[in-house]
């Protein structure tokens, strides 16, 4: 059965099964995702922090629901950044965080293996693996060997639970954010990846904000 004859619902509940969210969660990523589809934000789709991939899951579905998806123009692709090796140690900034290194691991075949069972085709999906220090900035090099390179985005959803790893992500990403596209924030509620987020972005709201002219 094709991902787009697979009721978004009943999909949902199966790809939730690999998330650290709820399925609330993952319909509102898809409802964004739709929504700078249907407005013609220009750019990819990024995650950073993708633990089973879910998220990424989400949003390449919506792509693939796209009335004028092609494969062979390549509208829009959706970037994986994740170490694939758990959440690195946290630091001075992340005043509540106490797990260990490595905390959250999911394997990078474990998620391509999710991708294949739930219908994503690898076509559609860059990998960045690794450290998001020695990845993020890479990415939007035209050398960058592991894919095409982030030009611009439409849909950035940060994941990093940490002030490192967030920051680095808003002092590249961000500015590579389509006028109209939006950004989620997950960690927010966390003090490292809130003061990150701040000192880079601004004061744009508590989870998600939409990019303005």
């Amino acid at each position: 059965m094709s991902i787009i004859d697979w009721p978004l619902s009943d999909w949902l509940d199966n790809v939730a099964l690999a998330a650290l969210s709820s399925k609330e969660t993952l319909l509102a990523t898809y409802d964004l995702a739709r929504n700078v589809i249907e407005r013609s934000v220009p750019g990819d789709f990024v995650e950073c922090g993708v633990f089973g991939g879910a998220q990424c899951a989400v949003m390449a579905r919506a792509i693939m629901e796209a009335d004028n998806f092609h494969w062979e123009l390549g509208v829009k692709r959706v970037h994986l950044f994740d170490s694939f090796e758990g959440i690195p140690p946290g630091g001075i900034h992340d005043l509540e965080w106490t797990l260990p290194p490595g905390a959250s691991v999911c394997s990078l075949q474990a998620v391509k293996d999710h991708m294949t069972e739930w219908g994503i085709p690898d076509e559609l999906l860059v990998y960045h693996p690794g450290l998001f220090q020695l990845t993020v900035e890479r990415s939007t090099e035209p050398d960058w060997p592991v894919g095409p390179a982030i030009k611009r985005i439409a849909l950035l959803r940060l994941d990093g639970d940490l002030y490192e790893s967030t920051k680095v992500c808003t002092e590249h990403l961000y500015p590579l954010v389509s006028p109209g596209g939006w950004i989620i924030v997950d960690d927010f509620a966390l003090s490292g990846a809130r003061k990150a987020y701040l000192e880079s972005v601004g004061d744009t709201g508590p989870a998600y904000f939409q990019k303005q002219p």
